[in-house]
């Protein structure tokens, strides 16, 4: 049987096509794409299926979508394109098609990740000795914010996406305040996700060396004319050498791991909350430090709660496309 499994993201578009005989898979053919090149995925579709050499009698297909899905029917949030399940059977020619939230085909993916995709940030009460279906938070900033909880229900996963990336951002330290009441200046609103995500950097880097004076390196603001702002900044942050740049990465892990266990809190009770995405595996030596996990756990009453809770970083940048591949197994 062969199957189409996709990943399509503001930034990335991932495609794989495989042969699956319902106990071995066999891969035969995998891109990637820039989204932002193309007016439509169905354009990135077309080109796929020649560059496939088109000669695979496809028989399934899913697709994990970085927006909300209605009907078999979805918009991407950073990108004008609409992208209906109907349209796709009609260009691939077989009835079997899904489209699905892009969370929820990461968190279909948690179950083929190996031990060497994951790395332990915080180590809760949660042991796979005594639980084995966890219910599990899974965040992941990237070109946006993606949300979804994973819960055992009649012996298999059910998956509850959200957009909880357009929700308001909630401040959590003076400095934060500062930030908000600076944006709100010039934004009708300030939602979480135009902070957690590779945009914001640029946003934290602009308010700290405007507002709160932090020095501009000569080097640094030439590059930012030149290159993309989020990997300049997460480099410097990455070297201890450009305290602009470091005070940014800062700030972000610190929203990011308060809206980890704003999360967590939300579905609670949780046993464990999955970072995902692809901007922390990029600063993943901010993101296992007390940055992260204490923003994450300082929720007055409930910080001993949370501090129960296991928090894992996913390294694995393609677990959406093998979760939307997996839901067709």
């Amino acid at each position: 049987m062969i199957l189409l499994a996709g990943d399509i993201g503001g930034t990335n578009t991932r495609l794989l096509l495989v042969d699956y005989n319902g106990s071995v898979t066999k891969f035969l053919f995998e891109k990637d794409y820039i989204s932002a090149e193309f007016s439509d995925f169905y354009k990135i579709l077309e080109m796929f299926l020649e560059d496939s050499n088109g000669s695979y009698s496809i028989d399934a297909a899913c697709f994990g979508v970085a927006g909300p899905v209605s009907n078999n029917e979805a918009r991407i949030t950073n990108l004008p394109w609409i992208i209906k399940a109907q349209s796709l059977r009609e260009i691939l020619n077989i009835s079997n098609v899904a489209v699905i939230n892009d969370f929820v085909a990461v968190s279909q993916g948690i179950s083929v990740l190996d031990d060497k995709d994951v790395e332990v940030v915080q180590h809760g009460s949660y042991s796979e000795k005594t639980n084995i279906h966890p219910t599990s938070v899974i965040i992941g900033a990237g070109t946006g914010l993606g949300v979804a909880c994973r819960t055992w229900v009649n012996d298999h996963y059910h998956i509850i996406s959200s957009e909880t990336g357009h929700t308001n951002f909630p401040p959590s330290t003076q400095l934060q305040t500062e930030l908000l009441l600076w944006l709100q200046q010039t934004r009708s609103q300030v939602s979480l996700e135009s902070l957690l995500s590779g945009r914001g950097f640029e946003t934290l880097y602009t308010f700290l060396r405007d507002i709160k004076k932090i020095p501009e390196s000569s080097l640094i603001r030439e590059s930012l004319r030149k290159g993309d702002p989020a990997k300049i900044i997460t480099d410097a942050a990455l070297l201890h050498n450009d305290e602009l740049c470091v005070k940014a990465v800062e700030i972000f892990v610190q929203i990011y791991g308060a809206a980890a266990g704003n999360a967590a809190l939300s579905y609670y009770p949780v046993e464990e909350v999955l970072i995902a995405g692809g901007i922390a595996p990029k600063i993943k030596d901010y993101v296992h430090t007390s940055l992260f996990i204490d923003a994450f756990n300082q929720k007055d009453l409930m910080a001993f709660n949370m501090q129960k809770v296991t928090i894992k970083l996913i390294t694995q940048d393609r677990i959406g496309l093998y979760g939307a591949l997996s839901t067709m197994y």
